[in-house]
């Protein structure tokens, strides 16, 4: 799992420094600022790579990624989640839902 977010953005920090614990694959965390980021996942959405919205990729077995922006990807984490953690996860999508900006 790819996680791409904007440093400047609370919401997308705490997401990004969560979401690994809750879930059961292995997560990089990218910043939206990279430099390097539209080279490295060339079908990352346009807004995320402007900083416009946060992203959740799902990496398949060929190593191409399917793309959620915003909270959209939320749906697809949930059967990735670690046992005992949808407590947490629920709390912090509910944050990221009151909070969002995108």
């Amino acid at each position: 799992m790819v996680v791409v977010y904007d440093v400047s953005c609370p919401t997308c920090s705490r997401i990004a420094r969560e979401l690994p614990d809750l879930v059961r694959v292995p997560v990089t965390v990218r910043s939206c600022r990279d430099p390097h980021l539209g080279a490295v996942h060339p079908t990352l959405p346009p807004a995320v790579r402007g900083c416009g919205t946060p992203a959740v990729g799902a990496v398949r077995a060929d190593g191409s990624v399917r793309w959620w922006t915003g909270l959209s990807g939320a749906v697809g984490l949930a059967p990735l989640l670690r046992r005992g953690t949808g407590r947490e996860a629920a709390e912090l999508l509910w944050s990221a839902w009151r909070t969002r900006g995108w």
